[in-house]
């Protein structure tokens, strides 16, 4: 995954703020975090060694300014060739 061991802000919809690296993101946006500092809305700071996040509570991701978006947008997986489409005329 692209976005691994990058630290990340991430705002949850509940306006919990997480501080963290992440180490998977998966499909549905579910995100593992380590070294995690988290902020629930009008209390102190915690500290937790990892996290995991529902990726349907996450309202939005703040990425570090360093990162290369421009390269890391690239879709760089390979391709599967198309099948050839066989002729229709043997059925007509």
């Amino acid at each position: 995954m692209k976005l691994n061991n990058e630290t990340v802000t991430i705002e949850l919809k509940n306006g919990t703020i997480v501080h963290g690296t992440i180490t998977g993101v998966d499909m549905s946006m579910n995100t593992h975090l380590k070294t995690v500092k988290m902020t629930v809305k009008n209390k102190d700071p915690v500290n937790l060694d990892s996290l995991s996040i529902r990726g349907n509570n996450i309202r939005y991701y703040i990425l570090p300014e360093s990162l290369q978006l421009d390269t890391l947008l690239v879709d760089d997986t390979p391709k599967a060739k198309a099948k050839k489409k066989e002729s229709m005329s043997r059925y007509s």
